[in-house]
């Protein structure tokens, strides 16, 4: 899995940091895309995180991921 640039990428009204990347959502095909905010990748179509939560119940990244991306 490749890094892409960091960027700004468009979500409904808003934008979100990250970046899409070389593996695809297994659900709908589309990329999948980091989300910076979150330390997790995500897919924008289906709304849906694509990686668990880490082990750690003191990560602060997962205490304060929404049960959906663009909830964020």
């Amino acid at each position: 899995m490749a890094m892409e640039t960091l960027d700004l990428l468009p979500v409904g009204r808003g934008l979100i940091e990250g970046w899409r990347m070389e593996t695809t959502c297994p659900g709908c095909g589309a990329s999948a895309v980091y989300y910076l905010a979150y330390d997790a990748t995500c897919c924008l179509h289906c709304n849906q995180w694509l990686t668990l939560h880490c082990p750690d119940p003191e990560c602060d990244h997962c205490q304060c991921r929404p049960e959906r991306p663009l909830a964020a």
